[in-house]
């Protein structure tokens, strides 16, 4: 169970960092506190998990990124959301949305006359 769960969380993973970064400019590990925190838990990512969402979104021109100091020896990635990363955005809405719909259709419907006839 802890696979298909896991694999859910993933397949919203895309669309869930790039509207926290609609809204901020964020590192690495800020995302992956974000979205523990915004979710009151139920949605940890860890960040071996996360950043090869990142290198995809930075790949295919919907995010870049800009360094800052942090500390004297280090130096942190902070990315930004790019307009082609906010189309990208709102047709994973448009999508998320339309499924969550059907699926709360579904979850909802009345099976009483898809039962079988009784003989």
């Amino acid at each position: 169970m802890e696979q298909v769960k896991n694999s859910f969380k993933m397949g919203t993973l895309e669309m869930l960092v790039l509207s926290l970064l609609k809204h901020k400019d964020l590192y690495g590990y800020e995302i992956s506190q974000l979205l523990k925190e915004l979710s009151d838990g139920s949605y940890s990512v860890p960040e071996g998990s996360l950043y090869p969402v990142l290198y995809k979104l930075e790949d295919r021109n919907f995010i870049t990124f800009y360094t800052v100091k942090a500390g004297k020896r280090r130096v942190r990635k902070v990315y930004h959301i790019k307009p082609d990363g906010e189309k990208r955005l709102e047709i994973l809405l448009s999508e998320y949305r339309s499924t969550s719909n059907g699926i709360e259709l579904i979850l909802g419907a009345d099976f009483s006359e898809y039962k079988e006839d009784e003989q």
